[in-house]
């Protein structure tokens, strides 16, 4: 027996057309009609949660960016996270070979129910993320993953300096037109989750960096954490532990004990966890502003225009309007100021790494910081002159069981 929970005669007839095409995709041939009892009820479902959600938004620019191209379709190499037939071309549910997209999708479509429930996806088990890195036995949150990993890595970041022959490090500050800068794309959660594993943001090396974020049992996927169809935070669940939470907005307020030092040397270790990582934003952002206009040519970042990071013609650190433009676009990278670039866009995109992996993400930020800084002695104070003596970034911190900030 199948419960409907029903708001509207419109949700209703969506939800049939989603059982329909979802018997066919997952290979059903034959349903009795005796098997299939329909109850109508007077409380939202879960089509209405979904109907809701951004998956369903068919005005989100993710939607209709291509709307006006010619032909209008939705690029292969984008199609994948922006439309359910990609998604499923992806996965090999319609047929095709899995692992890659063989043809553009057409427009106007989201990402349904047909994305999830079909067999294809619901055997998925491993994703392999921009670095090349295969994360294996994992449940029903592979599905998200498949998307939210971001489009670029640490090891794209190396390979465009390596291309561009400057893999010396006496030449990390030679400004060279090879170089380009590379996009994560927007929401990476699940790289920024797996952290140190993935290489979801550029690692430095000779640096540790935290791996997968272990949260508590029952607590520690995508899914435990957001709602599948709504995708909606789990409030209720977040406050049972943490006091204070009303709203997902109160999350940003959360500082447990194991994030007791003073990441960004503000002198503030009572505001949340999100709070670091904003003031550690800030100062990658001024570090990277004094490297570039020592350099010669200032820069600045935007980050609702593409390719976010444009010169500073005016000189005055902001992104005017008539700066932020294609035209306009920074390109005299050199590579300590790309790999810093990268890792500031990382954390701008991904706007809820303090409840991801708010460890990993700091790492990223202090350790750009304090590349852009070497070459600035003197001009630019780090409001924290050294990593290692933090408790959150010690030796033996690695070895110890890991839990919720």
């Amino acid at each position: 027996m199948v419960k409907i929970r029903r708001t509207t005669e419109r949700s209703f007839g969506r939800w049939m057309n989603w059982f329909a095409a979802s018997v066919l995709l997952t290979g059903a041939t034959a349903l009795m009609a005796d098997d299939l009892q329909i109850h109508l009820v007077d409380i939202p479902y879960v089509e209405a949660l979904w109907s809701m959600s951004a998956h369903a938004d068919t005005t989100a620019e993710a939607f209709v960016h291509w709307d006006e191209d010619n032909p209008p379709a939705v690029p292969v190499g984008c199609a994948k996270c922006h439309s359910t037939p990609g998604y499923q071309d992806f996965l090999g549910a319609d047929g095709s070979a899995a692992g890659v997209v063989d043809t553009p999708a057409p427009i106007g479509t989201v990402i349904d129910c047909t994305a999830c429930h079909n067999a294809a996806t619901e055997a998925l088990s491993s994703v392999t993320f921009p670095s090349g890195v295969e994360v294996k036995n994992l449940g029903a949150e592979a599905s998200c993953m498949v998307c939210h990993q971001g489009r670029e890595s640490k090891v794209s970041v190396d390979k465009v300096i390596t291309d561009a022959g400057l893999v010396d490090p006496n030449e990390q500050d030679t400004a060279d037109k090879a170089l380009s800068f590379k996009n994560i794309h927007y929401k990476a959660a699940a790289a920024t989750l797996y952290g140190g594993i993935t290489k979801g943001g550029y690692q430095y090396d000779g640096k540790s960096y935290d791996v997968k974020f272990t949260h508590v049992q029952g607590l520690d996927t995508c899914i435990d954490c957001h709602d599948q169809h709504s995708l909606d935070v789990r409030i209720e669940v977040c406050a049972d532990c943490h006091a204070g939470i009303q709203n997902a907005e109160d999350l940003r307020n959360v500082r447990m004990a194991g994030s007791a030092p003073d990441c960004d040397g503000d002198g503030d270790v009572l505001e949340g966890i999100a709070g670091e990582i904003e003031t550690l934003q800030a100062a990658l952002y001024a570090a990277m502003q004094a490297y570039a206009t020592k350099a010669g040519v200032p820069i600045v970042y935007d980050s609702h225009s593409h390719p976010y990071f444009f010169i500073d013609t005016n000189g005055d650190g902001k992104a005017d309007p008539n700066e932020a433009k294609s035209a306009n676009k920074y390109t005299p990278w050199t590579p300590r100021l790309l790999k810093a670039a990268f890792n500031y866009q990382v954390s701008q995109k991904e706007n809820c790494a303090f409840a991801h992996n708010a460890k990993y993400m700091i790492q990223l930020l202090f350790d750009a910081c304090t590349e852009c800084h070497e070459t600035h002695t003197g001009e630019l104070k780090m409001q924290v002159d050294e990593r290692q003596p933090l408790f959150l970034f010690s030796d033996n911190y690695f070895s110890r069981p890991r839990g919720p900030l």
